[in-house]
């Protein structure tokens, strides 16, 4: 019979902290990766943000400029005559 799903994952887990025990640089770079990760993560959530905030800006100040065009008077200008 073969080992069931926990066996497996046991002794895959136990290999793995093995080759950590053996190659200490190994874990170091796992942790670099995870944490590179996680800041790649957060500055994209915040890129996002920025980029929404910026393109809501632009809305309003197209929607004040039209506001304000809205509002001017301007006087007809003269007829040309005919030649």
């Amino acid at each position: 019979m073969s080992p069931g799903i926990p066996e497996e994952a046991g002794q895959t887990a136990r290999s793995a902290l093995d080759v950590f025990r053996e190659q200490p640089f190994m874990l170091a770079m796992v942790l670099i990766n995870i944490a590179l990760l996680g800041y790649l993560y957060y500055e994209s959530v915040q890129a996002h943000q920025d980029r929404r905030r910026e393109i809501e800006l632009l809305y309003d100040n197209r929607k004040f400029v039209g506001d304000l065009l809205a509002r001017c008077n301007l006087p007809t200008p003269p007829p040309i005559p005919d030649r």
